[in-house]
């Protein structure tokens, strides 16, 4: 039988492409890049000091769920090609798992709301709301007084 006349196979096709490797490792840099945008945006956010609140713009909304959706959207990527794989080895499996775990941490924990108001911060009651007493008037005038 000649070569030609053969069928092809089908799982030889998919399984011998060589950009599984390429795809793999060019998803967790993008994977990389997109945890390392959101933790900014967050600190962007929420890194303030001497009692300020923090201040959400519109611009950090639009940051996290443009960076969450490149983040999943790298990770599914990097660890569904890696799964397809099929000269995986252990220690890039490892990798996976840890990046998509980081990953779906990070997108959870750096999430901005953007519905929501801050309340302002409350200002301490003294509980006394007697009116002003000046100096040199009647001790009727001055409440305690």
């Amino acid at each position: 039988m000649l070569a030609f006349d053969r069928p092809a196979s089908v799982r030889w096709r998919i399984t011998r492409l060589p950009w599984f490797p390429v795809t793999t490792a060019l998803a967790s840099v993008v994977a990389v890049l997109a945890i390392g945008k959101l933790a900014m945006n967050w600190l962007d956010v929420y890194l303030v000091f001497f009692g300020e609140q923090p201040q959400i713009d519109p611009a950090n909304i639009a940051a996290y769920r443009v960076w969450a959706a490149i983040a999943l959207a790298a990770l599914l990527c990097g660890a569904l090609a890696h799964m397809l794989n099929p000269d995986r080895r252990m220690l890039g499996t490892f990798w996976q798992v840890l990046l998509v775990l980081v990953g779906t941490a990070m997108i959870l924990l750096s999430y901005i709301p953007g519905a929501v108001d801050l309340p302002a911060p409350e200002q301490e009651e003294d509980g006394y709301h007697a009116p002003p007493c000046y100096s040199g008037g009647d001790n009727d005038e001055c409440v305690g007084g």
